[in-house]
């Protein structure tokens, strides 16, 4: 039996990060995948997601400079080649991570691993020894099991369309059925969004949700809310969505039906109760601020943990587990982890939006800077809004929100804002290349306290 100092179950982005940076620390480290390295994000997440919608914007971008009669038609385009484009950029990455893995020295073994007692790993007939196991085995989509569900798409399913399906009826209006709604309708595709719960994005700052939906529906999308999927029906060709809303029954026609209900963790391979392990009434795997389980040497990372289920909250834990493997120290207090969405127009924010500052004690004040007020923005023919809010009392930044072009990329500039407690005067002090989008995020933090220059 092979003995190693560290054995991760999972490839994804907190399994390869985490293999990454403990082999260049000296460790000797194994890495266990059973399907393909980079886990979803790679695969079938956020990377071949994101080429879809980065098509779809530029598109869009053009048929607004078509209406505004610059260019003289918006021109075709081919969804064969554009998802040929993205099968060759996941590959790409892909064999990026293949290559890393090899370079540092871990040992990448292939196949379905089960983790047994005492810290050994199962793989293809071998028994693998760890002086510390990780585990990030990430999640998978759920399905609601209602009548007709097996005719339903998941969200892998919708990414390798061969065809673009005339009509689209999205059952869950959260991250991934709003990205890939949004894609799918800048594409053609007739959309439908069929969602339980009363609003669209409703732990978010409520103007900038708005902002949201406002756009998707200026897209044509229809957006039903409070509503429930009751069955999925063949008829005519097609299928039939059937859903009660305001306690009456309808239905819509669609070629697809994708069923996007959140993911949950993959526990594969995992006997939690034979281990011993501890589990939350969810099944994520219970874990403390190092990511430790209650099992000696035993950590677990991402998705199958709970938390925040995105790549770079995954990424983030891999250290701090890493930081405790090598030191035997928790980590600090770690950074506020930005969210996106990435729709048409973006969405992303980073800590506290006014409702959840009132309610953790602060009074809150908000401030706020349109697109349409800065030069790098009317250049670009970008719309959209910036929101920060900060503490009335200490004038310390608690949160910030955008939606608009480039919002994923600004919110990193937010989230340092966010981490470092910027204040008013740190906010005056700073000076911010011109022009720039990032001009934006510094105007909005002015405003909060009324000291926007480039805002009446």
């Amino acid at each position: 039996m092979e003995t190693f100092d560290i054995l991760v179950l999972g490839g994804g982005p907190g399994g390869y990060s985490l293999a990454i940076a403990a082999a260049k620390k000296g460790q000797k480290v194994a890495l266990f995948e059973k399907e393909h390295l980079g886990g979803t994000c790679l695969n079938v997440g956020c990377i071949p997601t994101k080429y879809l919608v980065d098509k779809a914007n530029a598109m869009e971008k053009v048929r607004s400079l078509v209406d505004r009669e610059i260019f003289r038609d918006a021109g075709s385009f081919s969804f064969r080649k554009i998802q040929k484009g993205k099968g060759e950029v996941t590959a790409k990455l892909v064999g990026g991570v293949q290559f890393l893995l090899k370079k540092c020295g871990v040992t990448v073994i292939n196949g379905e691993a089960s983790l047994e007692k005492n810290r050994v790993v199962r793989c293809g007939g071998q028994e693998y020894k760890g002086k510390n196991v990780v585990i990030a085995t990430g999640s998978v989509p759920m399905t609601v099991p209602i009548p007709g569900h097996e005719l339903t798409i998941d969200s892998t399913g919708a990414l390798n369309l061969e065809r673009l399906p005339r009509r689209m009826v999205v059952m869950g209006g959260g991250v991934i059925g709003l990205e890939l709604a949004s894609a799918f309708a800048c594409y053609g595709t007739e959309i439908t969004i069929i969602e339980m719960l009363p609003s669209l994005l409703p732990r978010d700052q409520k103007e900038a949700a708005n902002m949201v939906v406002s756009a998707l529906k200026k897209q044509g999308i229809r957006i039903l809310t409070g509503a429930k999927m009751l069955r999925v029906e063949k008829g005519n060709g097609a299928l039939r969505a059937v859903y009660e809303l305001d306690g009456k029954q309808d239905s819509v026609e669609a070629d697809q039906v994708l069923m996007a209900v959140g993911r949950r963790p993959n526990l594969s391979g995992i006997d939690a109760e034979a281990l011993g392990l501890k589990l939350s009434e969810k099944k994520h795997i219970l874990v403390d601020g190092a990511q430790r389980t209650n099992l000696k040497g035993v950590y677990a990372i991402g998705d199958v943990a709970g938390g925040i289920q995105l790549a770079h909250a995954a990424y983030a834990e891999g250290e701090a587990a890493l930081t405790h493997i090598l030191t035997g120290k928790a980590p600090k207090d770690r950074a506020p982890v930005p969210s996106c969405v990435y729709t048409n127009p973006c969405f992303a924010s980073v800590g506290l939006n006014t409702d959840s500052a009132k309610e953790a004690g602060f009074d809150p004040a908000l401030g706020t800077f349109d697109y349409s007020a800065n030069g790098m923005a009317l250049a670009e023919g970008a719309s959209g809004r910036v929101f920060v809010v900060a503490d009335k009392a200490t004038k310390q930044t608690l949160g910030v929100t955008i939606v608009g072009e480039n919002a994923s990329e600004l919110i990193a500039f937010g989230a340092l804002a966010v981490d470092k407690k910027l204040t008013l005067e740190e906010w005056e002090r700073m000076v911010v290349a011109h022009p720039s989008l990032a001009e934006m995020v510094r105007e909005a933090a002015l405003d909060a306290f009324g000291a926007a220059v480039h805002k009446a």
